[in-house]
Formats: C-alpha cells, structure tokens, sequence
C-alpha cells in the first residue's frame, strides 16, 4: 500500500486549488516521477490532458443548466424486508446493505449497512441519465471475516426502457414500485424491496427534502473512475436560483444554510464589529461560492460529507470558479479529475469551530491502476488526510466564518521525505520531493520554515431562506469587477456539474 502513502501526501499539498495539478493523476505510476525528473506540473497537464482525450472528463463551459431536470432522475431504493430463512446468519440477522448497478453505463453504487435487521431503509439515492435502460439491484448481508454474501437481485426498468416509468408520469409525481428479489439462480422469493423513479422538478424537489434529513443523492460511482464532469456558466447575481443550498429547517446546521462568499482576498475587510481580524499571507484561488445543500449530514461524526471542488450533481451546485480567458477556468480543468471529496465535521455540539476534511478515493486509485477491475468489490473507501499534517478550518465569527489552513513547518515535512527515501526508493522519494518543492515556490522561505497559517473572511450572502444578507452587495461588486487577471465573466461565474 505504498501507493496510499504518497496519495496522501498528495492530497495534504493538494487541498489548496493551485495544487491540484500536480496531484491531478495520482503520482502512483512509474511515470509520475521518473528518472529523467518529469517535474510533477509537467506530469499533472498531461495526465489531466490524457484524460480529456480519453474521453473521462469534459472542461468546455455550457451556458444553462435547464435541460438536465429532464435529461436526468433521481433512481431510490429503500425499505426492504428479507425473509430470515435466506440470510446468511445463524445467531442473528442480517448485516444489509444493496448495491446498485446501472445499465448501460455499468456504475455502480452502494448504501449504507443496516446492521442485525432483516427488515429496514437502505435509504440509497442516485442521480440516473435518461439514457439508462436498467438498474439491478443486489441486496448483501455483510461478513467480517468471509465474502459479504449476496442474498438476491432484481432488476429495474429505468428511462429509456419501454418498460420503464413513463414520461408523463417520471416528470410529475414520479413512479414507485415494490420488487422481489430472488436468488441467483432465480427461483426463489427471498424477501421485496422498494424503489421509485422521478424526474423534473419533482426530481428537484426531491433533491431538496432529502438534504432536508441530511441524505446525500450520490452522482459519483463507486470506482470514482466513469464520471464526466462539466463547468457551467450561471449568473451570479442570481446563485441563489442556480445552487445547491442548506435551507432553513435542514437538519444541517444552522451556520452552514445558504450561500458562502470565500473572500480569498480580503476585499471584504474591515469588518466594522470585529476591525482587529486579519486577512493572512497572500495564497489564492480563483473560487469564489460554496453551499451544502449537495451534501449530507452525519450526526454522529457531526459532519457535513460528500461536498466536490470541482464536480457536483447534475442540478444545481456546490462550488463556483471566476471565470478566466476563453470563457474557462484553468484552474477549474487543472483540477476536474481530482477526486478528493470534502468533509465539514464540527468539533462539538457547540458548532463553533469546523475541521475540513480531505478524503482520497481508494476506489479510484485501484480503479485506475487496475483498469477499472474493481467492479466486484462493494465498499466505498476513502483515506483521509490527518489534521496535524495540514489543517483547513473554519472558526465561527458573528459576521460569518474565519477560514484558517495550517500547514506543518518545514521540520516535519523533512521527516516525510526522509522516510519516502528511506522506505520507496528514489524514484517515488523524489516524487515526494518535486512536489513539496513546488508547493514550497509558493511560499516565503521563513513560512515554510516556520510553518504557515493563511486566514480569510467567509462570507453568507443568501440565508437559509433565500433572502440576500448584507454582504451580497459587496460580493457581487467583487464577483463582477471584470479584472482581466481575475475575472472576465462578465456578471457570471463556473460550477461544476455531472454531464454523464
């Protein structure tokens, strides 16, 4: 698992933006870091460049988002009830979870465990294209020490399918069905399961009362690896109609509903009640928005899970980009196959200070390494980089949230890369090396001696319940200044969403 270690090297110098690149590909492969000393930005663009041709992703800006509400439909699989004589437990029940496979794409996705009940809510939701024709849905019984167990399947007519649910109605109230799931070999009853189908604005309103409870609707499959991603032009004085947002009665913390301006800059400041509080170091990136109403809430870790830099559902959004030369932004395509996703975990009941996780994959780097041979494995696995390496937080403040990365002094970085030589070699230690020192070209020599803590303003500009707060004005004015080096949107901005 070598591999892992240096991904989360990666990951810890990748969670600032203009990092990214460098950790675009993963430098797990033997290209990454050769003898010849491919600098790791050299390596990034091509990986990234790779991709796009290979037909993994796609950077082109698309103006509207109003044909997806039509082009897709939220697929959800729910209660189930499992006869007790097909379980695979002799002294209690059964430790379920489904999976589900989408035709013809063939991505794949998996619930939560229900653990010791035959009977219960797998509550699994998914963002599925027109052009699927089918979902088989396979009902396990986890196992600690042997395979996990397949109890049955069925199989589910989606949208294209003659069979499926049916235009007029999909775009409405949606259609619901209750299954039975059979045995492999299809003779056998062992138990229902039930799913529905909607699209349009149903699909929409869907979307929004699951974040209600807190459920994330997965637009990512499980390998990480088969997902296209697209940047999209909105508007930004009117983000509050294109995004994603907590809304009010979420069970999503009250701090953390509506519309976020991340002013990177420090435009924002003074801040009349709090005049002592400082923007620290001059670090940027072209982001502008970020909103949670694309995530979900875990109440016993207190975290807000799943957020995406640079992807997002196929409505709405997440996290907006300036838009740069061309109508594009580099920065966003630098990073469209950075897979890490974002957890926004409070350090108590208080909610007054934020933790922000960086969780890598570990699907997609074997789903990479190994040609997508991953499809038989259920989990969904991530690796995340501890705080003590590198710390992005957020301190709440009474005029919005004190955005705080901390990155570890140059001594213990020393002790990383002597211990990648040490123990890999020279090729992957030099990998480790190239990236630190680019990372370190971005910062004052006594910051990367001493360690760094960069600090900025974070701003609500919509409130839980759409309405504009007092900081919207400012934010729009910045969003819309039209500096050649910043933004040249003229009055729009870039979210990333699912295309495919």
């Amino acid at each position: 698992m070598k591999g892992l270690n240096l991904l989360a090297l990666c990951a810890v110098y990748g969670a600032s933006t203009w990092a990214h690149e460098q950790c675009t590909s993963g430098p797990l492969g033997d290209e990454c870091a050769d003898e010849a000393g491919l600098s790791l930005l050299q390596f990034g663009r091509q990986a990234a460049a790779r991709g796009r041709a290979a037909g993994h992703s796609h950077s082109n800006a698309t103006e509207g988002a109003t044909d997806a509400l039509n082009e897709w439909a939220i697929l959800s699989i729910t209660h189930y009830h499992v006869k007790e004589e097909h379980t695979n437990d002799w002294f209690s029940h059964a430790d379920v979870y489904a999976r589900v496979k989408v035709h013809p794409s063939g991505k794949g996705y998996a619930s939560k465990m229900i653990v010791n009940k035959n009977k219960g809510n797998v509550d699994l939701h998914l963002y599925v294209p027109r052009s699927a024709t089918s979902a088989t849905i396979d009902l396990y019984d986890q196992d600690d020490v042997f395979s996990d167990y397949l109890m049955g399947s069925v199989n589910l007519p989606l949208l294209s399918n003659p069979n499926g649910c049916a235009q007029y109605q999909v775009g409405n109230t949606g259609c619901d069905y209750t299954l039975s799931i059979h045995r492999a070999d299809g003779t056998r009853d062992i138990g229902t399961v039930s799913a529905s189908v909607i699209s349009g604005k149903g699909m929409q309103t869907r979307a929004r009362e699951l974040n209600y409870r807190g459920v994330l609707v997965l637009f990512e499959d499980i390998t990480r690896t088969r997902d296209k991603m697209a940047s999209f032009s909105i508007k930004s004085v009117d983000v509050e109609q294109e995004l994603s947002y907590a809304r009010a009665g979420s069970v999503i913390p009250e701090s953390l509903h509506g519309i976020f301006w991340m002013d990177q800059h420090g435009v924002h400041l003074p801040v009349p009640s709090d005049p002592g509080y400082k923007h620290v170091c001059n670090l940027s990136a072209p982001e502008i928005l970020v909103s949670y109403g694309a995530g979900g809430w875990n109440p016993e870790t207190l975290c807000v899970e799943g957020l995406r830099q640079y992807g997002g559902p196929p409505i709405g959004g997440q996290w907006t980009w300036f838009t740069q030369k061309g109508g594009k932004s580099a920065s966003w395509a630098s990073g469209e196959e950075w897979n890490a996703k974002y957890d926004f975990c409070f350090r108590d009941k208080t909610f007054q200070e934020v933790d922000v996780y960086v969780g890598v994959s570990v699907n997609k780097i074997m789903g990479e390494r190994l040609g997508n041979a991953l499809g038989s494995w259920t989990k969904d696995t991530y690796i995340t980089v501890p705080r003590w390496i590198n710390n992005v937080k957020m301190n709440k403040k009474p005029w919005g949230w004190d955005r705080e990365t901390t990155i570890a002094p140059e001594a213990f970085r020393s002790v990383i890369k002597a211990t990648f030589m040490e123990q890999f070699g020279t090729t992957l230690g030099n990998a480790a090396e190239s990236l630190m020192a680019v990372f370190s070209g971005y910062l004052q020599e006594d910051m990367m001696r001493n360690g760094i803590a960069c600090n900025y303003p974070v701003f609500q500009i919509i409130d839980g319940y759409g309405r504009r707060t007092e900081h919207f004005q400012a934010y729009l004015d910045w969003a819309t200044n039209g500096r050649a080096d910043i933004n040249t949107g003229n009055g729009s901005q870039l979210v990333g969403r699912q295309v495919g």
